[in-house]
């Protein structure tokens, strides 16, 4: 680490001047710091100026040359440790992360993070107008997509506004082709018995909940309470208190019901509170009691996945057909 260190500050260009390294371990990652006097031996003053661009760029030197480790993936990184301008470079990256899977164009990009308080940049082509670039700022903060993280870039955003739009099209087509072979056949929910008008389901088939009196309970007594459904509209669920009023568990701060559908087992498409007073819907589940999250349906993703594996298994007959 000592020789790492000398390097460091060789190739920072920082010399002629004193200086101490000073190691930790009173952390779970053992690491060290470089304190130097910025009044060199000859009473110049060592400039300061773009050290952070030319810290990544050394850093990465010598995790190259010395077959360093690099940190795997951005999730584990611990926000609450960041400085400025990493502690905005993750806030945008995770806001986008969390956006992304409902947006079909840049635009839509543009708003749902604008909610988040974050501002968003495109870099047009003179004599097209169409989109070459992008880049996004937080409190005047500012980075280029591909500085926030490479597949950020607009050319790779593009390829997911692009994957995003293609599964929607898809749902609607299916959606369409099942009310037209299928015709649509009224429920009927009866819960405490009291049948639920149409307009009732509807509100609880969008995940919602309603407000019912006087439900009869199995010991005959009497229950006013909130009403809502898991997304397959197969388990109930009450409250006496407001499900849509926002309590925090963890890390998340979600809608009361969204907890009550996880702490029952449920996979839950929630609603939590968000940067700059947004919200955010990623899909939660609880699993070796603690949250688990995805930014898509993972039930959907498993189908998507055993589909693309079926179809690696198809291989050609040699009369021109097709055999699993």
């Amino acid at each position: 680490m000592t020789k790492l260190a000398k390097e460091y500050m060789k190739e920072m260009g920082i010399g002629n001047t004193q200086y101490i390294i000073v190691r930790h371990h009173n952390t779970e990652n053992p690491h060290m710091h470089i304190v130097y006097n910025r009044i060199n031996n000859d009473l110049k003053l060592i400039s300061v100026n773009n050290d952070y661009k030319s810290n990544i760029k050394v850093c990465k030197k010598l995790k190259d040359k010395y077959r360093l480790t690099y940190g795997e993936g951005k999730k584990k990184v611990k926000r609450e440790k960041l400085n400025n301008p990493d502690k905005v470079k993750y806030r945008i990256y995770d806001a986008i992360k969390a956006v992304l899977p409902y947006c079909k164009t840049p635009n839509e990009l543009k708003s749902l993070l604008r909610q988040a308080g974050i501002e968003t940049y495109f870099k047009l082509q003179r004599t097209t107008g169409e989109i070459q670039g992008i880049s996004f700022s937080y409190k005047d903060i500012s980075f280029k997509g591909s500085q926030v993280d490479r597949k950020l870039s607009f050319g790779n955003l593009k390829k997911e506004f692009e994957k995003t739009k293609e599964l929607q099209e898809k749902q609607t087509k299916k959606t369409q082709l099942q009310s037209t072979t299928k015709p649509e056949k009224e429920d009927t929910f009866i819960v405490g018995g009291i049948k639920l008008t149409p307009g009732q389901v509807k509100i609880l088939k969008n995940g919602e909940a309603i407000f019912l009196e006087n439900m009869r309970k199995k010991d005959g007594s009497e229950l006013s309470a909130y009403l809502f459904f898991d997304d397959q509209m197969e388990r109930p669920f009450y409250s006496t208190r407001d499900p849509e009023s926002f309590i925090r568990h963890g890390k998340y701060e979600m809608r009361l019901m969204d907890k009550i559908r996880l702490e029952a087992g449920c996979v839950t498409h929630a609603k939590v509170r968000w940067y700059g007073g947004g919200y955010a819907y990623p899909y939660l589940w609880k699993e070796n009691n603690e949250y688990k999250e995805s930014w898509g349906d993972l039930r959907i993703l498993k189908t998507q996945k055993i589909e693309n594996k079926a179809k690696q298994h198809i291989i050609p007959k040699k009369n021109g057909g097709r055999k699993l």
